[in-house]
């Protein structure tokens, strides 16, 4: 049971059979060997399980100091490999202790004292070494070691000792930087033995997933964890659970909590002796202090000051213990000991602090090293600096490039800006203390342009996860079919489609990124420059951002660069809200007239309010490219009074690599009209007649994989589909097809070549904004696949109204090649307001 991590069960086992051994008369010959290996196996196997249990070590030493007694005095030629067995033990002991070096020699004793047939005791030692070598930093040594227990436990057929080997290879994968490749590591133990320890193995998960930036993941998971490594009983593994559960709750901004369950882990690290671990704990009590106080600034200085000792003092007791997996719990400390300096305004502690620590931290871990370069970013602001701060910043966004290139995953990619918050908060704010709007505009793009893109260039090998997507789409196209009296029935398929659904993205997480370099962010002055040139289609080029619940904006034109300041955030978001109300009753045929007027007014009303308080203020008379996050990424911009007629796009960042070229030679268009789309057949075949040798697909015909390759073969495509946004699961967008839904996560890899995509549904133009303030949703993810353009609604599209402006938008579109053009000239002479919105690149901005 000890090997299946159920110590309580194994406790129980050994102590019946060690009755059952000293029961047994002592005899001579082949009998006695057999009793002096099974006697030392028994009492071996009852040390552990009692110090799992209880922690009990006089009692374990006792039981160990007998078995070695029993070794001793066993037959010579098993003598040397009893006495080896009892050194594994007592090195397994002091590795469950956090005494790592200590282990390694024990354990190699036992190594040497084995029989080279004898595959079960190898495999164990080696599996165990690794583990402990590991834990002192030395990662590719103890890679050989759990290669080695993988082939000595397939040679003993024994499938759990490999399970374990292979988890833990790919835990050391994790640590090493590759993260898809430590999860398809974890996944192949998982395959090899499902019964191997259920918490051990979602632990492991859950730190990469941590690792590389997916925290909601990862603490859902932590939990599912801890519960198992209770019931084992495995306390230093729970302890591990509940500090890395705690630090997602810290990322999560749910301070009381992190801060409650880091003391919970220090405390279980304390009782099983790790000093090591119990002391990175303390100083996690010590952020779920500091960043509130940040959020905050309103920290006394008194008490910033008193955290600060607390840190130093931690650190001391961190400089004792010793580094753990490449991490120094000393250097942890003064890393937030430095952070509360800065906070109490002292400078030169901070700086000291700082100083003794290792340049680069190169051993750390990610998170570690980048929280380095914010420390030293900070300080340097802090101090006038600017020079040395964005030096800094610049060298932590390059480590957090070089991190999400190895990503393959859209999800992972942005995943992966959740590290960089921190970083990017204090760029801004430094930006911001400036006083120059340049300088604001540039910090803005520097953190959203790492993150920009896609994470491969190919559309990933992985037929199991096409296969597991075509289920889905199967399922959710009957439950689509289903009426009112078969609610339940549709809950069921929906339900089971969505834990596909979990599936393909847990898989997705595995492939690795072949992008190559992350796209340079955008400057003020170079934008300036494009903007200067003659006949260039943006005359204003806008930068929202948020900052302390403030929206703030960086008008860039080709003569000056300013900062407008806007009101609350709130009120932008309630009145998006408001708009989505509103353009959802006016789409819909079914409500009654007189409420469908009332919408209509309201909508005429919020409208006018959002170009009061948005567009006024920017006085661009001229043709607008504007960059935002949420809320104001779900703003109508086309549609507020002032734009009509104007060329107006939208990005969540200062997107390169748009050359405008006039039309030349024949262009490659394919119209598709999905599902239940009450004019979609008229529709397309009304786009088709405006080019000539279109490819219109309806009925049957209009299946996903058709749409797939004109995605990535053709110069327009136009999809008349119903389709919906998922905002929990925003890689799940998707658009409704004769064979089912297309989502946005199956054209993950697939390079689309600088095409125009008009997506003539209802709402899927919606993006949410994940936890590191990336934007997803199927729109975002065209973009980062290389379309030149997306032309989608932002709310509720009437299929009538989407019927009569989509020709109009083609003829324009065929005559000018220019989507934002065509769209603002499609929609100039149109009564109502439409929610469509033209997401695009800068034009002339070259991706150098």
């Amino acid at each position: 049971m000890n090997d299946r991590k159920r110590p309580v069960e194994a406790l129980s086992a050994f102590r019946t059979l060690l009755l059952e051994v000293d029961a047994t008369p002592s005899v001579s010959g082949e009998t006695g060997v057999h009793k002096a290996r099974l006697t030392v196996r028994v009492l071996l196997g009852l040390a552990l399980a009692s110090f799992e249990t209880s922690a009990d070590r006089p009692g374990t030493l006792a039981l160990l100091e007998r078995a070695e007694l029993e070794a001793l005095s066993a037959p010579g030629r098993v003598r040397a490999g009893l006495v080896g067995l009892v050194s594994g033990q007592r090195g397994v002991l002091l590795l469950r202790e956090g005494k790592y070096a200590e282990a390694v020699d024990r354990i190699t004793t036992s190594l040497l004292s084995h029989d080279p047939e004898d595959h079960r005791s190898r495999a164990i030692d080696h599996l165990n070494r690794g583990y402990a070598i590991s834990q002192t930093g030395r990662l590719q040594d103890a890679l050989k070691d759990y290669e080695a227990a993988q082939l000595h436990a397939m040679e003993d057929g024994n499938p759990r000792t490999r399970s374990f080997a292979l988890h833990n290879s790919g835990y050391v994968r994790h640590l090493l930087g590759d993260l898809p490749g430590a999860l398809t590591a974890m996944e192949e133990a998982l395959q090899v033995a499902r019964d191997g320890g259920a918490g051990i193995n979602q632990l492991g998960r859950a730190e990469v997933l941590f690792e590389g930036g997916m925290v909601a993941d990862a603490e859902k998971l932590l939990g599912s964890a801890a519960v198992e490594l209770v019931a084992s009983s495995l306390r230093p593994e729970r302890a591990e659970a509940e500090y890395y559960r705690a630090r997602c709750l810290l990322i999560l901004h749910r301070f009381d909590e992190a801060a409650t369950l880091a003391v919970t882990a220090r405390r279980h690290y304390e009782q099983v002796g790790h000093s090591a671990r119990a002391t990175l704990a303390r100083v996690l009590e010590l952020e779920a202090a500091l960043a509130p106080a940040r959020r905050s600034r309103t920290v006394a200085r008194g008490v910033a000051r008193r955290r600060a000792r607390q840190a130093l003092d931690a650190a001391r007791d961190g400089d004792a213990a010793g580094p753990i997996l490449g991490q120094h719990p000393g250097h942890a400390a003064r890393l937030v000991a430095a952070q509360w300096s800065l906070q109490a305004g002292d400078l030169d502690t901070a700086r000291e602090t700082l100083a003794e620590l290792p340049r680069g931290l190169t051993t750390a871990p990610l998170t570690m090293r980048i929280q380095h370069y914010t420390a030293r970013a900070e300080l340097a602001f802090a101090t006038g600096d600017r020079a040395r701060g964005l030096r800094a910043v610049r060298s932590g966004l390059g480590l957090l490039a070089d991190h999400r290139g190895r990503l393959g995953s859209v999800e992972s990619v942005t995943a992966a800006a959740t590290h960089g918050v921190d970083l990017n908060r204090i760029d801004v704010d430094a930006a911001v203390g400036t006083g120059k709007p340049a300088a604001l505009f540039d910090a803005l793009e520097r953190g959203r342009a790492t993150f920009a893109g896609t994470g491969r260039v190919t559309p990933p090998d992985d037929p199991e996860a096409a296969a597991l997507l075509t289920e889905a789409r199967g399922l959710l196209a009957r439950a689509r079919e289903l009426g009112a009296a078969e609610a339940k029935e549709r809950e069921r398929l929906t339900h089971r489609a969505r834990r596909i659904q979990d599936e393909v993205r847990e898989r997705s997480w595995r492939h690795v990124g072949n992008a190559g370099a992350v796209q340079r962010p955008a400057t003020a002055s170079e934008l300036q420059r494009v903007l200067s040139r003659r006949d260039n289609y943006a005359n204003v080029v806008v930068n929202f951002a948020v900052i302390d619940g403030m929206i703030h904006c960086v008008r860039v034109d080709a003569q000056t660069v300013k900062t407008i300041a806007f009101g609350p955030a709130e009120e932008v978001t309630e009145r998006v809200r408001r708009l989505g109300a509103d353009f959802a009753m006016a789409a819909n045929d079914l409500i009654p007239t007189p409420l469908r007027a009332a919408a209509n007014a309201s909508l005429a009303r919020n409208l006018k309010v959002l170009d009061d308080i948005l567009l006024a203020p920017l006085r661009a008379e001229g043709d607008l490219y504007v960059v935002a996050r949420e809320p104001l990424l779900s703003v109508p911009w086309t549609a507020l009074p002032s734009r009509s007629g104007l060329r107006t796009a939208v990005n969540s960042y200062v997107a390169r690599g748009r050359t405008h070229a006039r039309p030349s030679g024949k262009r490659r268009l394919l119209a598709a009209a999905g599902p239940s789309v009450q004019h979609g057949t008229e529709e397309v075949q009304a786009v088709g007649r405006q080019w000539p040798g279109a490819t219109v697909l309806t009925g049957d015909d209009a299946v996903t994989e058709h749409v797939r390759t004109a995605l990535a073969t053709h110069d327009v495509v136009h999809l008349a589909t119903h389709g919906q946004h998922d905002a929990d699961n925003p890689l799940f967008a998707s658009i409704d097809l004769a064979d089912g839904p297309l989502f946005a996560h199956e054209l993950d890899g697939t390079p689309l070549p600088g095409s125009v995509v008009i997506l003539s549904s209802c709402e899927v133009g919606g993006s949410t904004q994940v936890l590191g303030g990336e934007v997803l949703g199927l729109t975002s993810v065209l973009l980062r696949l290389g379309a030149r353009a997306v032309i989608a609604s932002v709310a509720k599209l009437s299929d009538e109204l989407a019927a009569r402006v989509m020709p109009l938008l083609h003829a324009h579109l065929r005559e000018s090649d220019d989507p934002e053009a065509a769209l603002a000239a499609a929609l100039k002479d149109v009564a109502e307001p439409v929610p469509l919105v033209c997401f695009s690149s800068v034009e002339g901005l070259a991706n150098r």
